[in-house]
């Protein structure tokens, strides 16, 4: 299976996942996607790919978005379980990314989204209000590739495949990972910035999602049979 890494800006951090992911034999590649990176992410996996042959960078000319790194990462997979990581994990063992990848081998589950538990206050209450937004989960590409505009989702990627789960009666298994958290955006730059990203983070999930209702109202025919039974009361 095949382990994706959207990352920007993480050159600080990604070493530390990139390290876990090592010491896990189900793990047999790990593709790294800088997504416009303009600090030293790619320098940074190239010294780690030099040591091991598993890891691979792929390098985006621009930032595209993290839906988009995403997408890019499953695309170059030899294999059809995805496992999606976050770089700026803190407290992840390899034991945590077993247990998010044996429920997919083992066909209990279509996709497995992995929450935060008794790492960090702040972190643990994100991802009990809003589990949704966890960007560490795996799946089969095969069965999620199909979800509806993912490549411009951006940081609305995971609502997407949740919406597109719960559309298709997939099966989700929430796995627990104890001790883990991560460095949020406050933590990585300036208040003004990292509010800015924020903002602009919530404003692709609630567009992503909005576009998501309406799309479904249109497939399920919902605004088809209200123009007929404006047609049939004009008659």
């Amino acid at each position: 299976m095949t382990a994706v890494i959207p990352a920007h800006n993480e050159a600080p951090r990604i070493g530390a996942v990139l390290r876990v992911l090592q010491e896990v034999p189900l793990v047999r590649h790990i593709i790294v996607v800088d997504d416009g990176s303009t600090d030293g992410t790619a320098q940074v996996v190239q010294r780690w790919a030099a040591r091991d042959p598993r890891i691979r960078l792929l390098r985006l000319p621009e930032n595209r978005g993290k839906g988009a790194a995403m997408v890019e990462g499953a695309r170059l997979s030899p294999s059809d379980i995805v496992l999606f990581l976050d770089a700026d994990l803190v407290g992840l063992k390899p034991a945590h990314v077993e247990a998010l990848i044996w429920p997919i081998l083992r066909d209990e589950a279509d996709m497995t989204v992995g929450l935060f538990r008794g790492g960090r206050f702040h972190t643990d209450w994100s991802h009990i209000l809003t589990p949704f937004l966890s960007g560490q989960r795996c799946l089969r590409w095969s069965v999620f590739a199909r979800t509806p505009e993912l490549e411009e989702a951006g940081w609305g990627a995971e609502t997407a495949f949740h919406l597109h789960a719960a559309r298709e009666g997939l099966r989700l298994e929430k796995v627990i990972l104890e001790g883990v958290t991560q460095v949020t955006k406050e933590e990585k730059a300036k208040f003004s910035i990292a509010a800015r990203n924020r903002a602009r983070m919530y404003g692709h999930i609630v567009r992503y999602a909005a576009s998501f209702a309406l799309a479904a109202l249109v497939g399920y025919g919902v605004f088809g049979r209200l123009r007929a039974r404006g047609r049939k009361g004009r008659a």
